[in-house]
């Protein structure tokens, strides 16, 4: 259960930093200038770091748990990336979201908690 914890927590941090690092580099344009701030953008690369090492936790977790328990514990992820972007980013919760956050939480638990 520790790698799959681990893969969704250092995936949680990874998307956070890159958008993150997004935000310090926008407007940002597909094109060859576009792509030369991201290679040059130390938060952008931390962030796909972050992603590469929850990468290797998710394939370990895999190895010890069928994809159909181990994807859909990906959902809490949308739970706590909610909350780090709110915190760390300072972007706005609206309605929908903590009703979708409530219902993915009932979800979760209808999976796994009524066991």
């Amino acid at each position: 259960m520790i790698y799959l914890i681990a893969s969704i927590v250092i995936n949680i941090i990874g998307q956070t930093v890159l958008k993150y690092g997004v935000n310090k580099i926008s407007p940002l344009i597909f094109n060859l200038s576009g792509l030369m701030k991201i290679a040059s953008s130390p938060w952008i690369l931390g962030g796909i770091g972050f992603y590469g090492i929850s990468a290797v936790f998710w394939i370990f977790a895999l190895s010890k748990f069928n994809l159909n328990i181990a994807y859909p514990l990906l959902s809490a992820s949308y739970i706590f990336i909610v909350l780090s972007s709110w915190i760390f980013l300072k972007e706005p919760v609206t309605l929908p979201q903590i009703i979708g956050i409530a219902l993915i939480s009932a979800g979760v638990y209808v999976l796994f908690g009524l066991k």
